[in-house]
């Protein structure tokens, strides 16, 4: 899995939750792609497009697809884009939006100009600090000063598993983290999923010890240095049901969701945070069998990902 992961220069960033140690995996007879799922119920649900060369792509799909059907389970793929769209259809499943995706493309990044003036305030408000500094180091060298952070920030809340990642050691050691410190001691940090290419930004905590604006502070010195690696873009990933224009009973209920879930997620909070980054807005989707298999599936997502992460 590693070795296709390596081979794959134009993998999605979040290929890398294979490596978080909560997924099965579907491999091509070649050998040279594979679908990571997970299973809750009766469903098995792909996350994300499959790795390797396309054109084992559609074959890829079709033969997970026969072969949970055989197993007598319900094949699902979450969190694709529009590219997979026709291919998912031809396998008879049903697509439906489950939000945006938000990539900062680096060529085009700046601070300067009246739209970025909050963004670009926040973050000179911190680099004049001469006790705080950024980094973007080996996760095997940081664990110790990661879980505190990481345990401050959870606070008793359950940590993320399957669409996002947790607080996995084995998994944080095969990352690099950007860090925040202060006077040495890290306050905030995010992991990052490195493709040749591109960054994808995943477990992003502080403590509640940081400055105010230390998110926007260390997001903005990452875009900063993924341009001076010359990497193209960096994914800030999904903004859940944000962008659902249908006029189905599944998209007014998203909306509705969307406009009034706040006591539950963030969902409008997430989406305004990751807009000041000026990002380009990608519909995600989900597809699976017609009929009610959509909206259950759409909540067996959820349990997948909020299960404790091993």
């Amino acid at each position: 899995m590693r070795a296709i992961l390596a081979a794959d220069a134009d993998r999605e960033p979040d290929s890398a939750l294979a490596l978080l140690g909560d997924k099965r995996f579907h491999f091509s007879p070649s050998g040279a792609s594979f679908l990571m799922y997970g299973v809750c119920g009766r469903s098995w649900i792909a996350f994300g497009p499959p790795v390797g060369p396309a054109a084992e792509r559609y074959e890829l799909l079709a033969d997970f697809c026969a072969t949970a059907r055989r197993a007598g389970r319900r094949p699902a793929v979450y969190h694709v884009g529009d590219a997979l769209l026709p291919e998912l259809r031809r396998l008879g499943l049903a697509v439906h939006p489950v939000g945006e995706s938000a990539s900062v493309p680096l060529a085009d990044f700046t601070l300067t100009g009246p739209a970025r003036g909050a963004l670009r305030r926040n973050w000179r408000r911190l680099a004049r600090h001469d006790n705080l500094s950024f980094a973007v180091q080996p996760g095997a060298d940081l664990l110790d000063e990661l879980r505190p952070v990481s345990d401050a920030w959870l606070a008793g809340r359950p940590d993320m598993s399957f669409s996002l990642g947790g607080f996995v050691p084995g998994y944080l050691a095969q990352l690099p983290v950007a860090v925040l410190r202060q006077r040495a001691r890290v306050v905030a940090f995010v992991a990052l999923l490195p493709t040749p290419h591109r960054w994808g930004v995943d477990l992003l905590r502080y403590h509640p010890d940081a400055p105010p604006t230390a998110m926007d502070h260390l997001l903005v010195e990452v875009l900063h240095a993924a341009r001076d690696r010359g990497l193209t873009s960096v994914e800030l990933g999904l903004a859940p049901l944000s962008g659902l224009t249908g006029t189905d009973p599944l998209c007014r209920l998203g909306r509705l969701v969307y406009g009034h879930g706040e006591r539950w997620y963030r969902f409008r909070g997430l989406r305004r945070f990751k807009a000041k980054f000026a990002p380009v807005w990608s519909p995600r989707h989900l597809a699976a069998p017609r009929g009610w298999h959509l909206p259950l599936v759409l909540a067996q997502v959820g349990r997948l990902s909020s299960r404790p992460p091993r």
